[in-house]
């Protein structure tokens, strides 16, 4: 086999070089690496040869055409904004380069998903996908993932069955806690911005609330509750009817730190003072939280070990079916930042 110098060797091997190493053309290359059966084993036998010789693509193609795996991973999801969809996606990209897969990102609307999913694992060929809610919910999309046989992993799901694979955090002590401490401050009369009611994470966030509350002997009202949608203008929109109200919240808990930037966006307007008049909290603890002002007291969750935890799952299932499938549960911490203070008086009211 022909010799290249030692910088293709180090690992800048091109498919020219394959083509050249093994004595065949490029088009039988490519035929090679997807696997097309117009090719004579004596042929494909010198081309893998070549590629795994060169190192041509960290020899992702030669180990998929020795051991019948993609070795690719797929990431099923809705909603590409804000940091959570980023974070998790960088957390399971760092995790697949470290174990040598790769990631198919497939962002899904929640128009005939099934359909969409069938298609995206008809033509990757992934060993497997980890979803993120919604979409890790959708009973069309299970179903397409049980009949194909693709291992799975869900993201905080709804409703996991035993001995399920699934990552996650304990949201509902996460929200309980963060409501907690509000409660400690002398807050009293708290308003919560929820997350979307398909989404687990929200669900449990609202339920940690309302426990909190009823626990400390306050009455549930849902004047307080208003619905968002775990993006921005739907925290800007929920602050706007807040601070509208003639008896108004003293404190604001956004389930996600996006719409609890929102807040601080519509009282920025206002003119009002965070947290002098309202103190406000979120959750996630991603970026959007150390940059806007003031800093958001929040829950810190690793939002990128979701990612890699996922990935690490799947690995673990795509090598040995039959290891023990347990879902893993992520620690989360508050993070204390400048949007809280201890109540001193009632805030201004009906102001919009």
């Amino acid at each position: 086999m022909p010799e290249l110098s030692n910088a293709k060797r180090a690992g800048a091997a091109t498919i020219v070089d394959v083509a050249r190493s093994a004595g065949v053309s490029i088009k039988t290359v490519s035929r090679v690496i997807n696997n097309e059966v117009s090719v004579r084993q004596s042929t494909r036998a010198k081309v893998v040869e070549a590629i795994e010789h060169l190192g041509y693509k960290r020899n992702l193609f030669a180990r998929s055409l020795r051991a019948d795996k993609s070795f690719a991973f797929g990431l099923l999801y809705e909603n590409p904004q804000g940091d959570y969809s980023a974070d998790i996606l960088h957390g399971a990209l760092s995790a697949c380069q470290e174990r040598g897969y790769h990631l198919v990102v497939e962002i899904v609307s929640d128009n005939d998903l099934s359909s969409q999913v069938e298609r995206f694992l008809a033509t990757t060929k992934v060993d497997g996908v980890f979803l993120t809610p919604p979409v890790c919910d959708d009973p069309g999309v299970l179903s397409v993932l049980e009949r194909t046989a693709t291992p799975f992993v869900r993201i905080s799901p709804l409703n996991p069955a035993a001995g399920e694979p699934y990552v996650a955090i304990n949201d509902f002590e996460a929200a309980r806690e963060i409501t907690n401490y509000l409660l400690s401050l002398g807050h009293m009369r708290i308003g919560h911005i929820a997350g979307p009611a398909n989404h687990h994470s929200a669900r449990e966030r609202h339920r940690g609330y309302q426990t909190a509350l009823e626990e400390a002997g306050i009455v549930y009202d849902d004047c307080l509750v208003l619905p968002g949608n775990f993006n921005f203008d739907s925290g800007k929109k929920a602050a706007g009817t807040f601070f509208a109200l003639d008896e108004p919240p003293t404190a604001i808990f956004a389930s996600n730190d996006q719409m609890a930037a929102g807040v601080l966006a519509r009282a920025h307007e206002l003119k009002i003072q965070i947290p002098d008049e309202y103190s406000l909290v979120g959750f996630d603890g991603g970026t959007i939280s150390e940059v806007v002002w003031p800093r958001l007291t929040t829950i810190n969750q690793s939002v990128r070990g979701l990612g890699v935890d996922a990935i690490r799952l799947l690995v673990n299932i795509s090598e040995d079916p039959d290891i023990e499938r347990e879902p893993v549960f992520l620690p989360y911490e508050m993070k204390f930042g400048a949007s809280t203070s201890r109540l001193e008086h009632a805030p201004r009211a009906g102001k919009s």
